[in-house]
């Protein structure tokens, strides 16, 4: 196990060393400021940190699993032997019984009926087991993806305060401010919706969807109010999706133009440029629709589909449903069906918004008035 364990980790660290290689010849240009040289390093450095903690804390969790299921197999062969010798023993009292003709048949009956009993209190603490197995095999995929956010956050960094975009007398609220996951897109992006573990229930009503709910350290909805005001404090606001699956694959979709509406106007999704990216634009069928949960709706979509979201009969994405691990045979969970279908539930999402910029040669953000 330990010579394995060591095999995996070199093999991971070579990896490693062949990312940062290609990070370095990627991100470091000839001519780029010392300054920016060692901000791309120091976060080159930081990200092979992470991921060398993510490696060994999934080598820990494999290593418990296989732990869990020796001991499941060693627990099941001593209930079929215990269960084997029972019976060894009830049939030869059984024969014993018959020959001498002294048990009444329906004593008989009630042996055998004890029999099925204690058969059946055996089957159902072998399925107890299994389903333990189920509920760790679960936990372990939760527990990872909280690890790996909290390492990710640790690494990129991120900024909460308040802020009161419309100047509205005690219209101050928090909010959270993070770097991209792709540098390509830099930092003050302000996120509005967050989720990587199934911490917290997206199944609420419309005043918590219009307030919001959650934690800014944790899952969250910011508010659909407090999102309005947002958008409409600027001229343009641009919008940015990331997405991850359970393989660890990530994908995002970038939108020029993002503006929702008043709740007057049920937060329409009212402006949505053309999305590009890597992860497919699934939202842009979404456009002109009202926002809707399961208690202020035109359709069944928000309680059929466990939800909220801008639905469309009812959906192409929908980032607000049920917390599901993986595939599915049926529709359903947190889906972006231009990444991974409408099967398969998706483990995080991130939904961000920033005043429209562009990146100068020197690095720095400008806002672009348009």
């Amino acid at each position: 196990m330990a010579s394995s364990r060591g095999f995996v980790i070199c093999v991971c660290v070579l990896q490693l060393g062949v990312s940062i290689k290609g990070w370095l010849n990627t991100d470091i240009n000839v001519g780029m400021p010392l300054h920016t040289v060692a901000s791309v390093a120091e976060s080159t450095i930081n990200a092979a940190q992470m991921e060398l903690q993510m490696i060994d804390l999934k080598l820990h969790i494999d290593q418990s699993l296989e732990y869990l299921a020796s001991k499941f197999d060693i627990m099941l062969e001593r209930v079929l032997l215990e269960t084997s010798a029972f019976c060894e023993r009830e049939l030869k009292h059984g024969i014993s019984t018959l020959n001498s003709a002294l048990l009444p048949k329906p004593k008989d009956g009630m042996e055998c009926e004890d029999l099925r009993d204690d058969i059946k209190d055996i089957l159902h603490g072998q399925q107890q087991v299994v389903d333990q197995l189920a509920n760790v095999s679960s936990s372990r995929e939760i527990k990872v993806a909280r690890l790996e956010h909290q390492l990710r956050a640790a690494a990129h960094g991120s900024e909460e305060y308040e802020h009161n975009p419309d100047g509205r007398e005690n219209g101050s609220f928090f909010v959270r401010s993070v770097s991209a996951n792709n540098r390509l897109y830099g930092d003050g992006w302000l996120v509005f919706q967050q989720r990587y573990d199934g911490t917290v229930d997206f199944y609420r009503n419309w005043t918590e969807y219009r307030d919001g709910f959650g934690d800014l350290g944790g899952e969250f909805w910011l508010g659909l109010e407090k999102l309005h005001r947002l958008l409409s404090s600027g001229p343009h606001y641009e919008l940015l999706v990331e997405l991850e699956d359970f393989q660890g694959v990530t994908a995002f979709e970038h939108y020029n133009d993002f503006l929702i509406g008043d709740e007057s106007e049920n937060y329409a999704l009212k402006h949505l440029s053309r999305g590009t990216g890597t992860a497919g634009d699934s939202l842009v069928l979404h456009k002109g629709m009202n926002f809707s949960t399961y208690d202020h709706t035109a359709n069944d979509c928000p309680s059929y589909y466990h939800g909220a979201w801008w639905f469309l009969q009812c959906y192409d994405a929908h980032l607000n449903g049920r917390y599901l691990i993986g595939k599915h045979s049926y529709r359903g969970g947190i889906i972006w069906h231009t990444f991974r279908g409408s099967f398969e539930s998706l483990q995080a999402t991130r939904m961000m918004v920033r005043p429209l910029e562009k990146i100068d040669h020197d690095g720095k953000h400008r806002i672009i008035e348009v």
